[in-house]
This record gives structure tokens, C-alpha cells and sequence, in this order.
């Protein structure tokens, strides 16, 4: 009878893996999870109880201490898993790789800034010991131009994390830091990395499809990210949070028909190439939550930007237009600029109602993939520009403040951040004028 639980558990796996992860599938999946809920708890024991007696079938996490049978020692381990006195849990992690990690947790690598961002927003300040830090090779956080208010989180001791390189390069490095588990992004070779330091290697970054929300896939991020630290409340913590601040938007802008939303181009390079007016993406979130059309969704046909010709551009007739700016305003002269898009003779003369009417604007969009703690203040930021009026009572500053304290656990982040990027300070002082589409 155990063979062939075994078995049914096996075919059970293989055909799983076969299935590509869609939104519905961005959770974590922990072997003792015997029932396949979501959770464990005395559910599963009675449910790896049947599976012995033979009045369950066996399922792809029955076997919770993967030593190829489904029997006592599995309800045992489950148990302890329940009760947190676990020594190790295997899970399968958002590459479909089966991993073992110990418990408890103490010393971190992330060799991915997004994975990064998230082991900080769940307390992990005092276990992380070496990050990607930003893509120069200075390993300076104050210096990065994606990491930003990041350089302040926990009252400033993530400065004191070693860099491991862009995406992890620094693999000697890794190793020396002795680690226990190491958090690695989807595009990385977790087999390989694992086998060089001999240390679990978590892919915590699922991939992303045109059906997962930004949403869903943050949540899957940070269930994983918790679940590996031993941190599940505070991730549900987390993500209970996230989409409470987020309806403080969404509750208004659904209402809105779709015939009150401005049509909006998105620039998604401009911050970085002074020609990059023409690259663009139909996949921000931000721009739909906050009332908005993205006029490239259309013609989009993955996750990734994509280039248009400027003609495009006319055709599609934005009454918006965003600009990535994910440094100072103003921007350097290696920057697309507001100005460039107000004076552009091809826009002008095609009638492109963002230009003629001013509605020009920066935002801080995607750097270094999407920061997860600019996501909802981004959302808002947009939504009191393309809808001022309704959204004329939230207090951007104030809600920016509690969502960069609620990651990164610093006051007054989001106040440092208005006035360095200086844009997003023009529109707190002045939204009025600023939402003049």
C-alpha cells in the first residue's frame, strides 16, 4: 500500500511539473501540506493518516520528510511542523525545484534586489549578510539610483550587508558569507549557484504571465520569501496590508467608467536612454489600478517592453504621457524630459493631445524589475493625476509614509523621497495643477 501511495505521488508530481504556473498557481507548496490546501495543520495529519489506511490517495506533498514513503514519519514531521519545532522543511520553489532548508534560518543571501526588498519588509535586517546591491560594482546603496530609500531601512544597518555582485556574480563571496539559504531571482542557474557553495538555493521570484495581477505576483514572492525565513504571519501580514492601502485607490477608480479614463503611453526607458520615448510596455499595473488605459495593452503580446516607432505614438493619441524618472528632477541630460516630449515637432504636428495640452509627466515606474515598496504610492501618485477630483482627500504623503515604514521600517521615508525626486513633491503642493489633462 505505501509503494503505491508512493507511486500515485510520484505521477501526481510529474504531471504538476508539466502544467505551466499561471496566477492561480503563485503559492508556495510545502511538503507536509498532505491535503493540499494551502496550509498545514491536523487536517493534513488525519489526511496522511488516510493515505496509510488506504482511504486517501496520495498527493504530491504527502511525502513531508521526503524519505520516499508515506507513512508514521511523515505524520511525525508534520507535527513538528505544526508546532514550529521542525529541524528542516522542503518545499517546491517558484522554479518547480524541490529544496530542503534549514530551520531556524539565521544568515541570508539574496542575490536579487526585488527578493532583497522583501526579506527586509519581513524583519530580516538582522539575518541578511550579503545582497545585490546595484548594478556600478561600487557596492554603495546611497549611490544606487535604483535602492534609494533602501539605504535607510532598519535604521541604516543594511549598509553594513556585503555586496555579492550583479545578480550574484560574487559566488566566492557568497560562499565565504557561510550562508543558510540563499534567494535567487527566476533568471538565475539555482542548481548550479547551489552546487558551488553548498547551500539551498530558493528561487523566490516566480515567473510572470499576462494573466498574474502585479499583485499576485508580489504575493507569491512574499509567501515564499516568508515561508523559507519562517516569517508566514508576517508575509500575511504583508499582503493584508498591501491590499488594504491599495483600495484606498481601486474602491474609487473601478467605479470609473471607462469613458471618464485618460488613454495613457507609458515611457518605460526614458529615465535611462535619452531615446527612449519609444520603448514602452502594456503590462503596469499601476497605470490600470489608478484609473487609467495603457494604450500599448493592446498590442502587447508578453511581460517585457517592446519598441514602437514615434508614429505610433500619434496614432495612438495619449492624453498622457509618463515618463520613467527614477532620478533627480530634473533629470540629466542623458534623460528623455518632459520638455523634449512638449516640443516635439512630430507630436505637435500629429496632435497628440498629451503634448498640447501639458500632460506630460514623470513617474518612478520600474528600476531594478518593480520596487515592491513604490508600487502602491506610484499607484496613488497616478491616481491623483488622472483623477484629481476624486481623489482630492488622499493624502499621498502621509500614505507614502506608512507604506515605506510598513518594508523597510523607517519613518519619513516617502518625505525624503518626494523631495529628491522633486516631481513627486510638485504634485503634493500642487495636485490640482498638476492634473490638468
Amino acid at each position: 500500500m505505501k509503494r503505491m501511495a508512493l507511486l500515485l505521488a510520484l505521477i501526481y508530481f510529474v504531471s504538476l511539473a508539466s502544467v505551466p504556473a499561471g496566477a492561480s498557481d503563485i503559492t508556495p507548496k510545502i511538503f507536509g501540506d498532505a491535503n493540499m490546501d494551502g496550509g498545514i495543520d491536523e487536517q493534513d495529519v488525519e489526511f496522511a493518516q488516510g493515505i496509510i489506511d488506504g482511504t486517501n490517495e496520495a498527493t504530491l506533498l504527502s511525502d513531508a520528510n521526503q524519505d520516499g514513503l508515506i507513512d508514521e514519519g511523515d505524520i511525525a514531521q508534520i507535527e513538528l511542523i505544526i508546532s514550529g519545532e521542525e529541524g528542516e522543511i522542503t518545499l517546491i520553489d517558484m522554479a518547480d525545484r524541490v529544496v530542503t532548508v534549514p530551520r531556524p534560518v539565521e544568515r541570508v543571501v539574496s542575490t536579487s534586489l526585488p527578493v532583497t526588498r522583501i526579506i527586509v519588509a519581513l524583519d530580516g535586517c538582522d539575518r541578511l549578510k550579503g545582497s545585490e546591491i546595484d548594478s556600478s560594482g561600487t557596492g554603495d546603496w546611497a549611490g544606487a539610483s535604483c535602492v534609494g530609500e533602501l539605504q535607510f531601512a532598519c535604521g541604516g544597518a543594511i549598509t553594513g550587508v556585503t555586496d555579492v555582485g550583479w545578480g550574484g556574480s560574487k559566488v566566492e563571496t557568497i560562499a565565504e558569507l557561510e550562508p543558510d539559504v540563499v534567494f535567487v531571482s527566476s533568471g538565475t542557474d539555482a542548481d548550479a549557484l547551489q552546487e558551488k557553495i553548498g547551500a539551498p538555493v530558493v528561487v523566490s521570484m516566480p515567473s510572470q504571465t499576462m494573466d498574474d495581477t502585479m499583485m499576485d505576483w508580489w504575493a507569491g514572492q512574499i509567501r515564499c520569501t516568508g515561508v523559507v525565513l519562517g516569517r508566514d504571519a508576517e508575509a500575511e501580514d504583508l499582503i493584508s496590508f498591501m491590499e488594504e492601502k491599495l483600495a484606498l485607490v481601486t474602491d474609487i477608480s473601478f467605479q470609473i467608467d471607462d469613458s471618464e479614463k485618460p488613454r495613457v503611453y507609458f515611457a518605460s526607458r526614458a529615465g535611462s536612454h535619452i531615446n527612449d520615448i519609444i520603448q514602452t510596455t502594456g503590462y503596469y499595473d499601476p497605470i490600470d489600478l489608478a484609473g487609467g488605459i495603457n494604450v500599448a495593452k493592446e498590442d502587447a503580446i508578453s511581460t517585457s517592453e517592446f519598441t514602437i516607432s514615434p508614429e505610433q505614438i500619434v496614432v495612438w493619441d495619449p492624453d498622457i504621457i509618463l515618463l520613467k524618472c527614477h532620478k533627480n528632477n530634473p533629470p540629466s541630460e542623458t534623460q528623455y524630459t518632459i520638455e523634449m516630449a512638449l516640443s516635439d515637432q512630430l507630436f505637435k504636428e500629429g496632435g497628440v493631445n498629451a503634448a498640447l495640452s501639458g500632460a506630460v509627466y514623470y513617474c518612478m515606474a520600474t528600476c531594478r524589475y518593480y520596487p515592491i515598496e513604490r508600487y502602491i504610492p506610484e499607484t496613488m501618485y497616478l491616481a491623483k493625476i488622472f483623477h484629481p477630483e476624486e481623489f482630492a482627500d488622499l493624502d499621498l504623503e502621509k500614505e507614502g509614509n506608512e507604506i515605506l515604514n510598513k518594508f523597510f521600517h523607517e519613518d519619513g521615508l516617502y518625505t525624503w523621497l518626494a523631495d529628491d525626486k522633486g516631481y513627486i513633491r510638485d504634485l503634493i503642493v500642487d495636485p490640482v495643477e498638476v492634473g490638468n489633462w
